[in-house]
């Protein structure tokens, strides 16, 4: 599981992250585990192999669930963070 947050550094991109994509800085964090847990027991549920899930963290620093992408893109974020997510998918989805 991979946890990357897109701080958005101006106005525009705090009220929507793509209207300014120079003003995005990017910092790969560990999952918190109550946050983890939840997350594994979604993907489980559904039987995804993969998931990219998008999440906010609201004023109280609670993490809120917005959607689920089961095709969804992360390499920008990979090349931002140097996670490496497509080495972790390549080998998870040669075990299944």
């Amino acid at each position: 599981m991979f946890t990357v947050l897109i701080h958005a550094g101006s106005a525009a991109s705090r009220i929507d992250w793509r209207a300014d994509y120079k003003n995005l800085s990017y910092e790969w964090v560990e999952t918190p585990p109550k946050v983890a847990k939840c997350l594994s027991k979604y993907v489980a549920k559904l039987g995804l192999a993969y998931a990219a899930i998008d999440l906010a963290i609201d004023m109280n620093d609670r993490w809120v669930f917005l959607e689920s992408n089961s095709a969804g893109q992360y390499y920008w974020l990979e090349a931002h963070t140097g996670a490496p997510i497509t080495s972790a998918l390549c080998d998870h989805l040669s075990d299944v």
